[in-house]
């Protein structure tokens, strides 16, 4: 029986080997197929101040991929001689000090393609040739070749590179744009500052070697609505670099003995000394100067669009910009009044009902324009303490401007500026993530719980009507909704009681049961936090995540 059972197990042993033999067979030997991505005549483009410039080259392979190889790198004059003769040409080899390269690359056992870098000096290489255009006839002409045989299916054509120089003019762009208006009072001796800004293609630009000059013939001027501005009221200051690479000339225009009939024209065109630097701008940055009156105007300003302003703490403190359209030549006062009695007006007007703040609730703090400047921000303050969180109680507050208290000048487009002032926690946070078990993709943003994209769910349409906020817990979808309550929290100074109405667990767990459990969020009514603390039930994992988020104001 034993002896028996021996003779099957070899037999299978022998029928088993015999197959596995003739699988083994029956499966193709794959060469490795190296060569550079983009094999041939390829491109390199520099820019001749530049002082080096890297170009990554890939080198691949489709199979052997379970391979180790090493690939040999030069750079053989040969292959250029080759591509002259069959193209015409009369390319020539980059001597080997204007560039680095690896004398080999290799692939990893699990490579499908490495990459290697050669060094190129663009300037260097400039310099020698002593124009772009000659700079442009060098390449260098590489190839790859290993000492591996067997394995490897070398294909020669797909192992050959010519880099070839694409030398580019250091450039200065001007980009085109409107000509810009500037406003002077007739005979004010204020001085209005300006700049005309050129980008560069290089690096180390000087920018002492660029300057302006005044385009006399420029297209504009042949209109006949404008006169050439005068020398005497322009100057321009030695270019330079700013903190962006940008070239900047810095300039200044006066407006002492112009006519108010006419409208003048400074058309300004860059220019460089440095003939290595080329200027390219398409026409010339007009400043157009216009001498008219004192004009100030209210930025925002409006008989009927509110700026909406709101708060979640007891204070709203904010500015109103007011702006003119000449260099002041002296200060000027301005003055703001809250007017309490426009509110009806605005109201039967527009078809609204906002209320009205407590009295004594708006403070303003009046101020000036400044001899030289051209505009001010006017601060106010809005008590709000006596409001509760809510999220559909709008308050109106105009303020209005007294034209007659200025010392010059006249008031252009409205005289009042109406805010609309809500206290309410939507608004963006900056949101410290404490606690956060679930991995959520928590929003630093409270926006109304109405706006949530979750509507049209019966549950969440449920929870919805009940909370007045919400947050992003992983995306809108799966939002947080959650309201302020009137209730003190415990141990907690100035701070009341946050309900949570929903998290997505929630709202699919059996009966979409509030599974919220050991909730200590609170909303802090001095500081402004919004705090979330709690444990949050997973239906799916019949487990409970503590969450704890912090929300601040910005």
């Amino acid at each position: 029986m034993k002896i028996k059972k021996i003779y099957y197990l070899l037999l299978m042993v022998f029928v088993f080997g015999a197959c596995n033999e003739e699988l083994m067979n029956s499966i193709p030997l794959v060469e490795i197929n190296p060569g550079f991505s983009s094999p041939g005549f390829n491109d390199v483009s520099l820019v001749s101040l530049n002082e080096s410039k890297s170009y990554d080259v890939v080198y691949k392979r489709v199979y052997g991929i379970s391979r180790e190889l090493i690939m040999d790198l030069s750079v053989d004059a040969g292959v250029l001689d080759i591509y002259n003769q069959e193209n015409g040409t009369n390319l020539k080899l980059l001597p080997e000090e204007f560039y680095t390269i690896p004398t080999s690359i290799s692939f990893g056992e699990k490579e499908k393609a490495t990459t290697f870098s050669i060094t190129l000096f663009p300037k260097k290489i400039y310099e020698k040739a002593g124009s772009v255009e000659e700079a442009s006839t060098y390449v260098i002409p590489i190839k790859a070749s290993t000492l591996e045989k067997e394995g490897v299916d070398f294909n020669e054509s797909e192992n050959i590179l010519l880099l070839h120089v694409n030398m580019l003019a250091s450039t200065i762009t001007v980009e085109p744009q409107d000509p810009i208006n500037l406003y002077f009072a007739k005979g004010s001796e204020i001085k209005e500052s300006f700049s005309i800004e050129g980008t560069p293609n290089f690096e180390s630009a000087n920018g002492v070697a660029v300057s302006v000059v005044v385009n006399d013939q420029a297209e504009l001027l042949s209109s006949g609505d404008y006169t050439l501005l005068p020398e005497a009221n322009y100057s321009f200051s030695a270019g330079m670099i700013n903190d962006y690479g940008f070239v900047v000339i810095p300039g200044e225009i006066s407006a002492l003995g112009l006519s108010d009939t006419l409208t003048y024209l400074l058309p300004c065109l860059l220019n460089s000394n440095n003939p290595d630097y080329v200027i390219e701008q398409d026409q010339p940055v007009y400043y157009v100067v216009n001498i008219s009156d004192l004009k100030i105007s209210i930025t925002n300003g409006s008989e009927t669009a509110p700026v909406p302003v709101s708060s979640s703490i007891s204070s709203l403190n904010g500015a109103i910009s007011v702006v003119a359209n000449t260099l002041a030549s002296t200060d000027l006062s301005i003055n703001f009044n809250y007017d309490p009695s426009l509110i009806t007006a605005f109201n039967t007007l527009n078809g609204v009902n906002y209320q009205t703040l407590p009295d004594g609730a708006v403070s303003i703090t009046n101020g000036k324009i400044n001899r030289n400047t051209k505009s001010a921000d006017i601060q106010y303050s809005i008590d709000l303490s006596d409001l509760s969180l809510s999220t559909t109680d709008h308050y109106l507050v105009p303020l209005v401007i007294a034209p007659e208290d200025f010392e010059m000048g006249s008031l252009e487009g409205s005289s009042v500026i109406y805010l609309d002032v809500t206290k309410t926690l939507v608004g963006t946070y900056d949101l410290n993530i404490i606690k956060n078990e679930r991995a959520r993709n928590i929003g630093n943003t409270i926006w109304l719980a109405s706006e949530c994209q979750r509507a049209g769910d019966g549950n969440w349409d449920a929870a919805i009507a009940q909370a007045q906020y919400g947050f992003a817990g992983d995306g809108d979808w799966y939002s947080v909704l959650f309201s302020v309550t009137d209730e003190d929290m415990p141990g907690k100074e100035n701070c009341k009681k946050i309900e949570i109405f929903t998290f997505l667990e929630l709202i699919e767990s059996t009966g979409g049961t509030n599974n919220v459990t050991q909730n200590e969020s609170y909303f802090n009514t001095v500081t402004g936090e919004v705090y979330i603390d709690c444990f949050v039930y997973e239906s799916w994992f019949e487990t409970s995540y503590k969450e704890t988020y912090s929300f601040t104001l910005q």
